[in-house]
């Protein structure tokens, strides 16, 4: 099983180069904070959000959301893992749609089967592919940031 650090380098392969190091610290601040931009801008309510990082208690939720240092320096590998996902489907959903279109696509329901005319097949089936991640579950995240990644030509 790879390690949560070569996951999160298989999410941003071209953020991470053999010259750079980039600390654990530097990561997690850089993750959180582009995490709550995305839930602002995806019009996640808190409860989603922490859905999203795997339901942390409410009291460090806000202080992960505060950017309190001490906090944020302690996500785990899991959280780390999470956000790297969010950040990566937020990431390839910019590179294939304009900023409206990229919510008008998460939010949308599919109106035909669950197998697009390409012959992809949604993980989601007939919901909206931001009711599916609002679920939590980590495996949701995977689903949607390989689909997403594929259509972009799993780049």
């Amino acid at each position: 099983m790879p390690s949560a650090s070569q996951t999160r380098g298989d999410v941003f392969p071209e953020a991470i180069s053999e010259n750079e190091h980039i600390s654990r610290e530097e990561e997690a601040e850089a993750l959180i904070k582009a995490f709550f931009t995305i839930a602002e801008e995806w019009g996640l309510t808190p409860d989603d959000a922490r859905a999203l990082l795997g339901n942390p208690g409410k009291t460090r939720f806000y202080e992960l959301r505060k950017g309190t240092e001490r906090t944020v320096h302690g996500l785990s590998d899991d959280e780390l893992d999470r956000l790297a996902y969010i950040t990566g489907i937020y990431y390839s959903l910019g590179i294939l749609f304009s900023p409206e279109n990229m919510l008008r696509w998460l939010c949308n329901p599919a109106q035909t089967s669950d197998q697009t005319s390409d012959g992809r097949i949604r993980p989601w089936g007939m919901g909206a592919p931001l009711e599916y991640l609002r679920v939590g579950k980590m495996e949701h995240l995977i689903d949607v940031y390989r689909y997403v990644n594929g259509l972009r030509g799993n780049l």
